[in-house]
């Protein structure tokens, strides 16, 4: 039985049809963040750290890299709603030392003050009430223990979102709302409103890095449009503004032409920017 906690609408959403497209493309996804997976990890205060944390963890990539950081007998958790990627992650790696446990970081019952370092990688954006949910992540970590994770800054400086968004809005002439606040991988754009949460809840030491990078991909622009129609802002409007067929048909070659303006040498890039975040408990 799915343990969506107190995040039933994210629970649904990671475990229907939009969380077994980020199975699918989950090896090109963590290309495309690879950048940012070294972000997170760059100057990491891993000394004495023995038990480690990675919330909404995915497929476990950033798991495995934390726990390759702490040692091979270092004990990690990663921690996710989605069952289909915790399942991924479960079958692309076999160690006694690493655990995955489905289940809502806002709501799960961590043994308390046990954790030395929590991290996640676009993880944490999705809870229903952030104060709680970092107020419970941060009673599982140990006094002046260490939370250090990454989310994305604004809409208009990321053009992974913007660009194709602008495409789907531009064939089909249906707006979506501007992200605000509730749930979503927008929901800490707000630099204020993410110090607020972070303070509210406890923590201490509030270091927030504004970080500028590039998502760099492999793919074919082919390959690419097939991606970003069903992953990122440009599916969520897909979404929303219903397009027949032949707006859909569209779509994807305005994601194609798009790509192959971007491509060179071979990698097509976006710029984008990202918050990256170090606390104490």
């Amino acid at each position: 039985m799915p343990i969506y906690g107190e995040n039933e609408g994210q629970g649904k959403y990671w475990n229907e049809k939009p969380g077994q497209s980020w199975v699918r493309h989950d090896a090109s996804m963590n290309e495309r963040l690879s950048s940012i997976s070294d972000i997170l990890f760059e100057g990491i205060d891993t000394a004495g750290c023995h038990i480690g944390l990675d919330i909404g963890c995915g497929a476990g990539s950033t798991t495995k890299r934390l726990h390759e950081m702490l040692g091979p007998h270092s004990k990690v958790t990663g921690l996710d709603i989605s069952e289909q990627l915790l399942n991924l992650a479960k079958t692309a790696e076999k160690n006694e030392y690493l655990e995955f446990v489905q289940a809502d970081a806002q709501s799960f019952t961590f043994d308390k003050q046990e954790t030395d370092i929590a991290i996640s990688r676009f993880g944490v954006m999705f809870f229903e009430n952030p104060v709680k949910a970092f107020e419970n992540i941060r009673s599982a970590i140990k006094p002046s223990g260490q939370l250090r994770f990454v989310c994305w800054a604004p809409l208009e400086v990321n053009e992974f979102f913007y660009a194709p968004l602008n495409a789907v809005m531009d064939i089909t002439g249906v707006s979506l709302a501007a992200p605000g606040k509730e749930p979503g991988p927008l929901a800490f754009s707000d630099y204020d409103y993410l110090t607020s949460i972070l303070k509210n809840s406890g923590f201490s030491s509030i270091k927030i890095d504004v970080v500028e990078t590039v998502i760099r991909t492999e793919d074919s622009p082919e390959e690419n449009a097939s991606l970003l129609m069903e992953i990122g802002m440009g599916f969520r409007a897909i979404k929303e503004a219903q397009p027949t067929p032949e707006m859909l048909e569209n779509i994807e070659k305005a994601f194609i032409h798009d790509g192959s303006l971007r491509q060179q040498d071979g990698i097509i890039s976006y710029g984008a920017t990202i918050y990256r975040v170090t606390a104490l408990s």
